[in-house]
């Protein structure tokens, strides 16, 4: 090898190592510029959940079972078994005959819906339950004797929870009917048989 042969191979490495050295700020800002990106990119992910959180969990407080009224106000679903109140929203069963006590989830449940004026209960009344609304529509006028208040009632028979997808009704409620239609059978053979 020459020693003009050898310039030449070294004036091209000299080259690339200069060109290498003036890369060496653009590389620094675009690392530079790549890490404030995710820097950025992490607080926004931060925010955007704990807004996303915030909104779930006050959707959850302000009544996932809420059926909206035409008048913008909404009304809470009570389902009304015969010796029995459940409250949908948080799951709380009451017996018919605790419904008014101090104590009671279903009390403790009206006094945050009726906070409100635009708010009401609205109770699902499943077969035999017509009693256990009275004490509990007694109830709230006892609380509050000298308040108008609001109540609504779907009545929930057996035509009408056919008429349901069953995918969509929770399973102690179904539960509830198949056994209501069970006795209503046993009772049609009791008098069927007494008829004989």
């Amino acid at each position: 090898m020459n020693a003009g042969e050898d310039d030449a191979r070294q004036g091209g490495v000299s080259a690339i190592a200069a060109q290498e050295e003036n890369n060496a700020p653009m590389m620094a800002i675009f690392g530079g510029v790549f890490a404030l990106m995710l820097v950025f990119l992490l607080i926004v992910n931060i925010f955007s959940s704990e807004v996303m959180r915030e909104r779930l969990d006050r959707g959850f407080e302000d009544g996932a079972y809420r059926i909206e009224r035409m008048d913008g106000g909404a009304g809470y679903v009570v389902i009304v078994f015969p010796e029995v109140l459940r409250v949908v929203e948080t799951g709380e069963s009451v017996p018919a005959s605790r419904i008014c006590q101090s104590d009671s989830p279903f009390r403790a449940y009206a006094q945050k819906i009726y906070a409100s004026d635009q708010e009401q209960i609205v109770f699902v009344l499943l077969e035999g339950s017509i009693g256990t609304m009275f004490e509990a529509r007694e109830c709230l006028r006892r609380v509050w004797p000298d308040r108008l208040l609001t109540i609504g009632w779907v009545v929930a028979d057996g035509e009408f929870l056919r008429s349901i997808s069953l995918d969509e009704i929770p399973s102690y409620i179904r539960e509830y009917s198949q056994e209501q239609e069970e006795q209503m059978q046993r009772r049609q053979q009791q008098l069927q048989q007494q008829n004989r």
